[in-house]
């Protein structure tokens, strides 16, 4: 992956405003709707890590959708 991957200690609504394609893999990996609403003012303050064992997420799994979203290039054909 490259320099400007997602990281654990990356702010939740800093990634789904740079990379809207996120948002749906948030979702898919079972966090609500981080976008709008309440849950986009503890986005604000929230970790993609804390995001992860709030919702009982598999971190790495986690990780390295979110970096197939930004980066689909390097998808090498893994389903995840």
């Amino acid at each position: 992956m490259g320099q400007h991957d997602i990281t654990p200690d990356m702010n939740v609504w800093n990634v789904i405003q740079d990379h809207p394609e996120t948002i749906e893999v948030f979702r898919r990996h079972g966090c609500p709707d981080m976008s709008s609403g309440f849950f986009a003012m503890t986005a604000h303050a929230m970790k993609v890590k804390w995001a992860a064992k709030v919702h009982g997420i598999e971190l790495e799994s986690l990780l390295t959708d979110l970096n197939l979203a930004i980066h689909p290039e390097e998808d090498e054909g893994t389903l995840h």
